[in-house]
């Protein structure tokens, strides 16, 4: 049975609602604050449940929330595939707390969300650095190739496992064939970021899911393009990996909360379940083609990123016209809000809430920027960023300046040559300017100002 269906027999069988003397207090929408009443309504609180008699546990699963496991494993093709309630971020910290100890090494790609960062903090790991090729036009990096991936793990025979991102924050793709081809000769395990990636597994797009491509685990963000609200997500285990569940499971326990979101649950099992059918499909196939309708409307001075990317992410520039002048007037004349500009381009996200009409708007906007602004600008000389060097590791760091206090905060200028003690990042999209434990250059002091203003750094003495 069903959690939605378990819910809805709930409350057919017992004639409105059993009384429980349990969490969640509310009593299922006995008490509602009316401020939250309006905003949130009766049924959010109908089913918010604990693990009453006849539900299950999410830290071990042996009833409905087990069938929605098995359920999930099966459409994705999975060997495993678990329900996050906090977001891919917990995904990531459990597949490097089910994998990797104190001291080993772990090769990440740069252009990594911040929650790679925690998971060494929590670890223990030795991170080792990759960074993708830059691309100047439009100031992203560009896929993480097998070739890197080579060179660093036959140089370092202590790595155990590689992380990278793919789709990126922009909609990059990786290849992940060929990167798992190199992970499984020197046997070491690929976890894949793929968090930008929900839609893969039902729609027609230019790669396919990273489990179906050699990846070990890989971590899907359902919020982020597949319409569900925040922090639904998901963390897959391939089947042809040697990673046994219950490792994830235990990691997931360390981190996840005893009461988890039934309400979030459910959104996760509605989500896939629409995802599945015919009519997910279906809505999939529109988005797509209105994006397609949406690129060709625009005129012939506004250009979109169209490498091995993703096409629900549309990066944009308009000659002549930084992006961040463009999204001003967008978002005060048009009342268009993008997801994040840079003096290159904009990022706007699309997903199954984005519809023709929506995609119309931006049109008539770009192209009307396009047509009738001028700007007399430079765009920054950027240079590929030059990766810190490492002082200490990150938990290491971590431990000395918020156990033992050994931090203090310095003015800029002090701070060049000084060891961070802490993680630097611009959100969005979350990627790390400087992790805790390594040394502050001058390009971290100028990055750090350009993106957040900021004029003082914690070090540690």
């Amino acid at each position: 049975m069903s959690i939605i269906r378990k819910i809805k027999d709930y409350y057919k069988n017992s004639s409105g609602a059993n009384i429980l003397f349990t969490t969640p207090s509310h009593g299922q929408g006995r008490f509602i604050p009316e401020e939250l009443e309006n905003l949130l309504g009766q049924r959010f609180y109908n089913c918010d449940f604990s693990e009453i008699e006849g539900f299950d546990n999410l830290s071990n699963p042996q009833g409905i929330i087990d069938n929605l496991l098995n359920k999930l494993s099966k459409i994705y093709n999975s060997k495993k595939t678990f329900i996050l309630t906090n977001g891919s971020t917990s995904g990531i910290l459990a597949a490097f707390l089910a994998l990797l100890s104190e001291d080993d090494s772990v090769l990440i790609a740069r252009n990594s969300h911040i929650s790679a960062c925690k998971s060494l903090v929590l670890t223990g790991s030795v991170p080792e650095w990759i960074l993708p090729e830059y691309n100047a036009e439009w100031d992203i990096y560009e896929e993480v190739n097998a070739k890197q991936i080579e060179q660093k793990l036959s140089a370092n025979k202590k790595i155990k496992a590689v992380y990278i991102t793919s789709p990126t924050y922009e909609g990059v793709y990786s290849d992940i064939n060929s990167i798992s081809k190199v992970c499984k000769k020197h046997d070491v395990y690929l976890i894949v970021d793929e968090a930008h990636g929900a839609l893969l597994n039902f729609g027609n797009f230019k790669t396919t899911p990273a489990i179906l491509c050699g990846a070990d685990i890989s971590v899907q963000s359902l919020h982020k393009t597949a319409g569900a609200p925040n922090p639904c997500a998901l963390l897959h285990i391939s089947k042809s990996s040697e990673i046994l569940p219950d490792k994830i499971q235990n990691a997931l326990n360390l981190i996840n909360t005893t009461s988890p979101s039934y309400p979030l649950m459910c959104a996760i099992e509605g989500t896939v379940d629409y995802l599945h059918s015919l009519e997910g499909k279906k809505e999939i196939e529109n988005l797509l083609t209105n994006i397609s309708k949406f690129k060709q409307s625009l005129n012939k001075n506004i250009s979109c990123y169209d490498g091995f990317s993703d096409p629900a992410k549309l990066l944009i520039k308009i000659n002549n016209i930084s992006g961040l002048r463009a999204s001003d007037i967008l978002n005060n004349k048009f009342n268009i809000e993008e997801e994040f500009s840079n003096n290159k381009a904009m990022l706007f996200i699309t997903g199954l809430g984005t519809n023709g009409e929506m995609l119309k708007r931006l049109s008539d906007a770009l192209n009307f920027i396009s047509a009738t602004e001028t700007e007399d600008y430079f765009a920054d000389s950027n240079t590929s960023y030059m990766l810190p060097e490492i002082s200490l590791k990150p938990r290491t760091a971590y431990q000395k300046a918020n156990i033992l206090n050994k931090k203090y905060t310095v003015n800029a200028l002090e701070a060049v040559g000084k060891i961070s003690a802490e993680t630097i990042c611009a959100y969005p999209p979350g990627i790390p300017i400087i992790v805790r434990g390594e040394i502050i250059n001058k390009q971290t002091i100028s990055l750090a100002k350009k993106y957040l203003d900021k004029s003082t750094f914690e070090i540690l003495t």
